[in-house]
């Protein structure tokens, strides 16, 4: 008895990691997991939170990053990924669930937009980003991606990384993205999604308006990368997370053996990335 009564939150979790979308109270238990992560372990000095991302081509160039990046090479490779899949230089950029800012950081830094915006519906996370990210033309603010609170047709280029899960409606999303972009602009989008819930996701895209350019399946690239990552992850876990989180840690970093682990591992999940243009 006493084992199944515990085991019921813990299914539960592994429920709601693994499939977000299912629960209609995810945006705030995403909110809160995100502010108590950044007031109380602000001393983890990780600029990304993603599984990260490798080129599974054995001849494939790497990306050539300072010696401080090194260790969220794979982190930075996935935005990298993402955000050069179009030529960014000159252009005003907003990313949408900016979390600790690393990504923002990157794209001003190497792929030099005319201005870089990042937003996130975490205080926390923007008060961490105001602090550590000192880089010109690169603004943090709080934001929520359900409800932009900028002008129509105010950004070329709009980036979103493994985020979008955490939110209420992808619908009203993807329909603000829509409207702050400008003509022609694109959005370049990734994240994992069950694999019964990927037809619903291109269709709400096209339905918002945007045309698809490229779409693709990462999560090989994705789940090498996990595993690539794991022992800097159990690393920090190990040191800088209080022991009786460690397990939910495991959960939410995708270590091996976890719940989202298994579900990349068995296709349960699968990481898209797309190229939409308005």
């Amino acid at each position: 008895m006493l084992n199944s009564l515990v085991a019921r939150p813990v299914n539960i979790l592994n429920n709601f990691i693994a499939r977000p979308n299912d629960y209609p109270f995810r945006r705030f238990l995403w909110k809160t997991w995100y502010n108590l992560f950044a007031s109380n372990f602000g001393n983890i000095k990780i600029a990304f939170i993603n599984y990260g991302y490798t080129d599974l081509q054995p001849d494939a160039k790497q990306l050539e990053l300072s010696s401080s990046e090194e260790k969220e090479r794979y982190c930075i490779q996935l935005y990298h990924h993402v955000a050069n899949a179009i030529p960014l230089f000159g252009l005003d950029v907003l990313e949408v669930g900016c979390g600790r800012g690393g990504g923002s950081s990157y794209i001003t830094r190497y792929l030099h937009p005319r201005t870089m915006t990042g937003i996130d519906i975490s205080e926390s996370n923007i008060s961490f980003c105001q602090k550590y990210h000192s880089v010109p033309k690169l603004t943090f603010r709080v934001g929520d991606a359900e409800s932009l609170t900028f002008n129509d047709c105010s950004f070329d280029t709009v980036v979103n990384v493994e985020s979008s899960h955490c939110y209420g409606s992808t619908e009203r999303f993807f329909t603000e993205v829509y409207r702050v972009l400008r003509p022609n602009g694109h959005f370049l989008f990734a994240d994992f999604r069950p694999k019964d819930a990927i037809d619903k996701t291109t269709k709400l895209l096209e339905t918002s308006g945007f045309k698809i350019l490229k779409s693709e399946r990462i999560t090989a690239n994705i789940l090498k990368a996990m595993d690539l990552e794991n022992e800097r992850k159990l690393a920090i876990i190990n040191q800088d997370i209080p022991k009786h989180l460690h397990i939910v840690a495991n959960w939410f970093a995708g270590c091996q053996g976890t719940p989202v682990y298994e579900a990349f591992q068995n296709r349960n999940l699968e990481y898209l990335c797309y190229v939409l243009q308005k």
